[in-house]
Parts: structure tokens; C-alpha cells; sequence
């Protein structure tokens, strides 16, 4: 695909009908693509590229760097993603079945199939007695109100493989444990529960696997996918609430936080998370935030009958019991949550890059700190993808590529390429070389959304991030993983190169990864899999003030004004 700059050239020469002839200034278009998004338009005019003026508040636009050759995850695959046929043979990584072994990066590979989470072989999950506790808004116990009320914030992780959900109860951090759900005690998967519900035959959502039953999943993307619509998205309703209700469940039963709750009243607040680059689209925020908001109403339903889901959605009764409507943070502000508000946050240019178990996603962006203490930072956005590039397809690419039954379990960590190859068989070298392939994919999206921050000036290229070091953040459920650390590195080096090559010197250029998690939330171990629920227990309002590339332009730098030395020291 060419470049914007390309196309437009293009277009201006075929216009002067100057065939083929080129001025010898032209230069070599850039190795990263540009296809510029529908909001650098006004008309049939394209945002120019820069002028005068002085930087402000070093806020800028953010693109989208081009989606061609990645298909969205949610698209339709021809085989179902349990059974071994040889439509399976082709996934994200390209079309198996070249000369050397590579696959063929073509722009018509195959989509990856329909994410459903794995978990223990497809074990059923359970919904424990005591949770029905968690109707009620208030504890068990409660006897009315002898002491001021007391704020209580939820925040939903609401992820496509996995949901984490972390509770603020005053001074209190409560991460929600779903061991007694899910069976998975380990220290990798307590905190999170499979993105997937069960239909019954008479139209009752539930956890447990009964005979005859539909298991739901895809529950994220299928929204964002169909945001514009009105229809009820009933399994993600119903899915939210069973989780919302076991949630405070788990916040009344805990030992130390339960028995203060006892005597205070208490006043809910609710914040999810959605995706840095759906959250641009406010029709995505506001079915996020209809979707919360009718799942926290039905939490108090003894069952969730489909046809109740259906009513409560059409009616969207204001009066939920929160004391405020719904926040809608995204992910990646919540990630740095606990860093905005430390002492050792910094301005300036920063990246973040969020490996789950289904989607890769990684964002640039400014951090612009206010004059005013009790203001929150702005974060303007630079750029963001979100692709199918987490630890569920990468276990995907190596069972289909190496001719492995498609079983294996999200939860857990994902093994060396040296381990894998030994439990199942497989030579070293080829699950490497099947790897590499997979990587390769990691790299481009991650090279492409930070070099493109660079080069373009609806991006930040004058940042002193390319001459001292780029602030980055690697988090997510597979930040720890090899082969995601890996690729980071080669990132580094080729963006290395690329400065080097643009500026003559690139000494100074590296990654300096940071912390996202400072203060309480640091005491919690759980590898990196809760920092965006905890980032959500803060107050929404007082995060971070997101600047989507809409409402800002690029950043523009003014020319000094040249002084005379006799008005600077007379004659």
C-alpha cells in the first residue's frame, strides 16, 4: 500500500498531467505507511502538515497507522476454532506452505478465528452460594446508617480474553480473587475469569454448563464491532452482571475490609475500561457505558433471563443505585494511573504497549502536566493500534503451524520455545522459526506505531524522547513472555537505526521502561495482570484528561526571532 504522501503526490501529478516525470527532489518515501483517517479532513482538503505558532500544552493529533493487512479479530472464520481441519492451517501469522518454511505476509491472509478464551480443557464454571450476596448494595450485616457514608468504587477490566476487577472501599484495595469460580488457585490466574457465559435452553444466562446449553464468548470486540447498533448485546449484558454480583460478593466477605462495611452505607461508583483506540469513537464509550450501567441494575436479579436483559436495556432506567453514571477510562490511562500521580512522573512523550491474552495494543502519547496542583494531567493521544497479536494466538500459530491438537490453557504462562517444543515433540528450531514469523508481526505494529509518532508531525518528531530515550511501558498478561521481550528488543534496534539514520546520531536513543504501578498498588504481586483494574478504583474525573485527535492539532513549533547584539548590549 503506498504511502498518503504517495497517493497524494499522485493525484497532483496526474492533475498537472506530467506523466512520468519526476522532480529530482523527490525523496524516498517512508519504509512505514500512512493512510491518513477520515478526521484529517475537512472536505476535500488535508490538514496541512505543520506552520507557525508557538507548541502549546504539547498536544497533538493521533492516526491510525493503516489496517490492510490486519483483519479485525472478530471476523468470520470458515472452520470452528475446536475442531483440526485444513482451513486451520492458515492464521494471522500468513499462508503456511512456502519453499522455506516462512509464511507469505500477503494483504489477503486469513483472519484469525473467533476468540474463545481456553481454560482448564473447557471446564465448566460455578457460581458459589455465598455470591448471591452480592444483590444486595449493602453488606449482609448492615445496621443503618451510625457513621458517614462510604465511597465504594469498582473497576472492571473488562477484557477480551479475561476480566480482572479490583474494589476501592475508602482507604481500602480489594483485588477480587475468582478461585472458587474458575478452580484456578495459582498465582497467574486467580485474579482473572474466561470473557465467556452460558445460554440455557429456556433463555437463562449462567456460568454453569448445562446440557444442551450455548457458550457465548467474543464478548468485547462483538460490541465495539456493532457500537453504532441499538440491538442488545445480551451475553455481554448478562456476563457483566454475573460478574459485577459476584464482585461485591467477594467485597463483603473479606475479612478485614467486610466487617467496616457493616456499619457504613455505602455509595457505589463504577469505572471499565475500554481500548485506546475504539475510545476515540464516542458511540463506543457510550455503549460501554449503557452496557455497565444495565449490567450493575440486573447484578440484584435472583436470574438473568434473557427477555428481563432485553427490557432493562430498552428501558435504561437512570436510577442504577451508583451515585454517578458509568466512567469509561481508557485502558491505557488506567495502566499508568498509579505513575500520573507519583512523584516520578514525567512530561513528555511516553508509549505503552499492552500484551493480552487476545489483542495486542499499543498507544504514544504526551503527558502534559497542569500549572495546578488539583488539575489532572492531559494526555494527548499520538497514535494507537490494536491488533491479534496476544498470548491466545501466539498458542494458536504454534498449534496450527506445528500440526498440535488446538488445546492449551490462556491461563497459564506461556512456555520458552525450548519448552514447548520438548512437552510436545517438536524440534527447538521449528517452533523458533514458527515464532519468528509471529514476532515479526509484533515488531511492525509496534515499529509502526512509535516510528510513526516520529516522522510525522501529527505525531511529536521534535521530541526529546529520540535524542535521550523513549519512557515506555510493557504490561499486560504476557509482558512477562519471552518471546514479547524479545521482539521489543529488535524494536529498539530498528528504531535505533531509523534515528541514527534521520538525525546522524542515535547514542542516546533507547527504551527506558517504567513502573506503571506506584504506592498501594505496588504491595499487590500479580504480575502485571491487575494494573489496569486497579488504575480503575481511582476517581475517573481525576486520572488523567484524555485530548482524542479530534478535538487537537499538530504540534507546531514557532521560528525564533533573530536579536540584534546592539539591542542586546547596546552600542
Amino acid at each position: 500500500m503506498k504511502s498518503w504522501k504517495e497517493q497524494l503526490r499522485g493525484i497532483k501529478t496526474a492533475l498537472r498531467g506530467a506523466g512520468g516525470n519526476k522532480k529530482g527532489g523527490d525523496k524516498k518515501p517512508s519504509a512505514v505507511e500512512f493512510e491518513p483517517p477520515e478526521s484529517w479532513s475537512t472536505g476535500n482538503r488535508l490538514i496541512p502538515k505543520g506552520g507557525g505558532g508557538s507548541r502549546k500544552d504539547a498536544d497533538s493529533d493521533r492516526i491510525t497507522p493503516p489496517k490492510a493487512n490486519d483483519r479485525n479479530i472478530a471476523s468470520k472464520h470458515r472452520s470452528d476454532p475446536t475442531s483440526r481441519n485444513s482451513d486451520q492451517r492458515s492464521t494471522i501469522s500468513g499462508t503456511v506452505g512456502s519453499s522455506d518454511n516462512k509464511p507469505s505476509l500477503r494483504s489477503d491472509r486469513a483472519a484469525p478465528p473467533i476468540f474463545k478464551p481456553l481454560v482448564n480443557g473447557g471446564s465448566s464454571l460455578v457460581m458459589p452460594e455465598w455470591s448471591a450476596a452480592g444483590r444486595s448494595l449493602q453488606h449482609p450485616e448492615h445496621q443503618g446508617e451510625r457513621s458517614p457514608p462510604m465511597t465504594v468504587r469498582v473497576g472492571v477490566d473488562f477484557g477480551t480474553a479475561f476480566t480482572k476487577v479490583a474494589i476501592r472501599a475508602g482507604a481500602d484495595l480489594v483485588p477480587v480473587e475468582w478461585s472458587e469460580v474458575t478452580g484456578d488457585d495459582s498465582e497467574t490466574g486467580r485474579y482473572i475469569v474466561p470473557g465467556f457465559v452460558v445460554r440455557s435452553p429456556d433463555g437463562e444466562y449462567c456460568w454453569q454448563r448445562i446440557k444442551g446449553s450455548d457458550i457465548q464468548g467474543n464478548l468485547k470486540l462483538s460490541v465495539i464491532k456493532k457500537a453504532k447498533s441499538d440491538e442488545c448485546p445480551i451475553s455481554t449484558v448478562a456476563y457483566l452482571a454475573l460478574v459485577i454480583r459476584y464482585a461485591r460478593a467477594f467485597l463483603y466477605r473479606n475479612t478485614e475490609v467486610g466487617r467496616k462495611l457493616a456499619g457504613r452505607s455505602l455509595r457505589w461508583e463504577l469505572n471499565i475500561g475500554c481500548p485506546t483506540e475504539p475510545h476515540e469513537k464516542p458511540e463506543v464509550v457510550d455503549m460501554f457505558r449503557r452496557i455497565a450501567r444495565t449490567a450493575w441494575r440486573l447484578a440484584t436479579r435472583i436470574n438473568l433471563q434473557e427477555s428481563d436483559i432485553k427490557a432493562a436495556w430498552v428501558a435504561d432506567e437512570s436510577d442504577t443505585g451508583l451515585e454517578t453514571e458509568p466512567g469509561v477510562v481508557p485502558e491505557f490511562v488506567a495502566h499508568i494511573a498509579g505513575y500520573l500521580a507519583s512523584p516520578q512522573v514525567k512530561e513528555g512523550l511516553h508509549a505503552l504497549i499492552d500484551i493480552g491474552a487476545a489483542t495486542l495494543d499499543v498507544a504514544t502519547f504526551n503527558v502534559v502536566l497542569q500549572n495546578e496542583q488539583t488539575s489532572p494531567p492531559r494526555i494527548p493521544i499520538f497514535f494507537s493500534a490494536v491488533r491479534p497479536l496476544g498470548t491466545h494466538y501466539l498458542h494458536y500459530n504454534r498449534h496450527s503451524k506445528l500440526d498440535l491438537e488446538l488445546s492449551w490453557n490462556d491461563a497459564a504462562p506461556v512456555e520458552s520455545a525450548g519448552e514447548f517444543g520438548e512437552r510436545n515433540g517438536k524440534a527447538s528450531e521449528d517452533v523458533i522459526a514458527v515464532d519468528g514469523e509471529f514476532a515479526e508481526q509484533i515488531e511492525r505494529c509496534v515499529t509502526g506505531v512509535i516510528d510513526g509518532t516520529r516522522i510525522n508531525s501529527r505525531g511529536d518528531p521534535r521530541s526529546r524522547a529520540w535524542r535521550e530515550g523513549l519512557p515506555i511501558f510493557v504490561t499486560g498478561g504476557g509482558s512477562s513472555c519471552d518471546l514479547y521481550r524479545q521482539a521489543m528488543v529488535a524494536v529498539e534496534a530498528e528504531l535505533k537505526l531509523r534515528v541514527e539514520k534521520r538525525s546522524g546520531s542515535s547514542r542516546h536513543f533507547r527504551f527506558i521502561e517504567l513502573s506503571p504501578t506506584f504506592g498501594s498498588a505496588r504491595r499487590i504481586d500479580t504480575g502485571g495482570r491487575l494494573t489496569v483494574a486497579l488504575g480503575l478504583t481511582e476517581d475517573a474525573e481525576n486520572i488523567a484528561r484524555v485530548v482524542p485527535h479530534r478535538d487537537i492539532g499538530p504540534i507546531t513549533y514557532g521560528t525564533k526571532a533573530s536579536v540584534d547584539h546592539s539591542d542586546l548590549y547596546g552600542d
